[in-house]
């Protein structure tokens, strides 16, 4: 089976079930399309915005974040053999960041993995997956939490 999509944004927040999904996209794309990996981390905002200590230790920590998902990513990248693959960081609302990213790299599916939090677990859909599914433009592959 050929996988129809030449460009395939696959979203990474490292949990169990963001890693199914990227080995359900590197599966399904074999070495015809190109793997974006993308971590999406939310702005981190002191607690105490008036201490220049607080906004210092929390701008350091933001950076360390940063960090270590480019790190993280870079070795899942490596993982992926005979395949091209990009990474890419960055902060911001994920759903949001994840779409305005699909549009500016004319990616032509979204991958995400569904894991939910709470509520039943968001009713079987992660809320950011649900967002995706809901406002994207271009088809959302959704790969379900393994049992």
């Amino acid at each position: 089976m050929s996988f129809p999509y030449k460009k395939v944004l696959v979203c990474i927040d490292f949990s169990p079930t963001s890693r199914r999904a990227l080995r359900e996209a590197s599966r399904l794309a074999g070495s015809e399309a190109e793997l974006e990996l993308i971590h999406v981390t939310q702005k981190l905002e002191p607690s105490v915005p008036w201490s220049s200590v607080n906004r210092k230790v929390v701008a350091k920590l933001g950076r360390d974040a940063v960090t270590d998902a480019r790190a993280a990513l870079t070795d899942l990248a490596e993982g992926l053999r005979n395949q091209r693959v990009r990474t890419q960081v960055r902060i911001g609302v994920p759903d949001q960041v994840i779409l305005a990213e699909a549009k500016r790299r004319k990616a032509d599916v979204i991958v995400v993995g569904s894991r939910g939090h709470t509520l039943s677990e968001r009713l079987a859909m992660g809320s950011t997956t649900e967002r995706l599914v809901r406002k994207a433009s271009i088809p959302v592959l959704v790969v379900p939490a393994g049992r």
